[in-house]
């Protein structure tokens, strides 16, 4: 089996993503085609038959972690103090 880049994965799990969310907002034949083709397409790269163990694997394959850790803001930038506020606003 050939390895994707980490690009071309990544672009594929961004595809699938989209695909079901568009589905899952108002499902038609071509929403359910394109998370069908966004499906084969991952299965294909990761080398797998079912989406939870692409999904696993692509993970393994970009080293991304389950849990999420705070990251420190870039250097030279103004840090946000929290009691300005960290919650995000509705549109």
């Amino acid at each position: 089996m050939l390895t994707p880049s980490p690009q071309d994965l990544r672009v594929a799990l961004a595809r699938y993503a989209d695909a079901r969310i568009e589905d899952a907002r108002r499902s038609t034949g071509a929403t359910a085609q394109a998370v069908e083709d966004a499906t084969y397409t991952l299965c294909v790269m990761t080398g797998t038959r079912d989406v939870p163990q692409a999904l696993h694997i692509a993970d393994s394959m970009l080293g991304m972690r389950t849990t999420i850790s705070p990251v420190a803001p870039p250097t030279g930038l103004p840090h946000r103090d929290s009691e300005q506020g960290d919650t995000l606003q509705a549109a």
